[in-house]
């Protein structure tokens, strides 16, 4: 498989590319309740592995970069492990990309780490189902349409205090409705047992909320197409 001329982009240009991406799509578009705060206290990190002249970085290494850099970075808070591949490579492909997600996982765990990260893919070519209604569900494939495919780990202590935050929250907003509509009924709930929310499900209905329609999904489409744009012409396939 031979690479396109001028391949590969070097590190600078990528990470130009996904800076773009977390501030206007990521940040902009609040399409994740921490990220900002994340990268403004440094604790977001991107390490990049370009693929090229037929090698690609195998599971096991990536697994062994992710728990150096975590071993020297004890705040890292998010990791985007970042892999631009040219237009014939098989990661272009989902469902390719995807099962370098099932080996990482596999690797990760068997290391061990030091923390317990969660891992999910985004991919530039990721699609909703078609003939279907858009629902909270399906537009997550649309939310997770990065400029190259990448696979975002998540640290579990980070997830666990936003998590109760959200359920405080939630807890304060329903009592308020309730004060307002049956006070009796407001104190029971006080005094009762707060039930942990679904945080994806949360992020996934807020973001259904502000994107899900029409104007919001033409909105986001346009914003991603402008740096899948950027993207190809800063890495030299156009």
């Amino acid at each position: 498989m031979s690479d396109p001329r001028g391949w590969p982009p070097d590190e600078a240009t990528v990470q130009a590319i996904h800076d773009r991406y977390q501030r206007e799509i990521v940040e902009g578009l609040g399409l994740c309740p921490f990220a900002r705060r994340s990268r403004e206290q440094g604790r977001v990190h991107r390490p990049v592995f370009v693929s090229h002249g037929g090698r690609e970085p195998s599971a096991s290494e990536v697994a062994v970069s992710l728990a150096e850099l975590v071993d020297t970075q004890r705040d890292a808070e998010i990791v985007l492990l970042t892999f631009p591949v040219p237009p014939a490579h098989r990661w272009n492909r989902p469902q390719e990309f995807e099962g370098l997600l099932v080996e990482l996982r596999a690797a990760w765990a068997a290391l061990p780490p030091p923390r317990v990260f969660y891992l999910v893919s985004f991919h530039p070519r990721l699609e909703p189902p078609k003939d279907r209604a858009v629902t909270a569900d399906s537009l997550v494939s649309l939310i997770r349409r990065s400029p190259d495919p990448v696979i975002q780990c998540v640290d579990a202590e980070l997830l666990d205090r936003v998590r109760r935050q959200a359920q405080v929250s939630s807890r304060e907003r329903m009592i308020a409705e309730l004060e307002a509509k049956d006070p009796a009924l407001a104190a029971m709930f006080a005094h009762s047992i707060a039930a942990d929310p679904d945080l994806s499900s949360d992020i996934a209905r807020h973001n259904f909320e502000a994107h899900g329609d029409d104007e919001g999904r033409e909105r986001l489409l346009a914003a991603l197409a402008s740096i899948q744009a950027e993207r190809d012409q800063a890495y030299g396939l156009t």
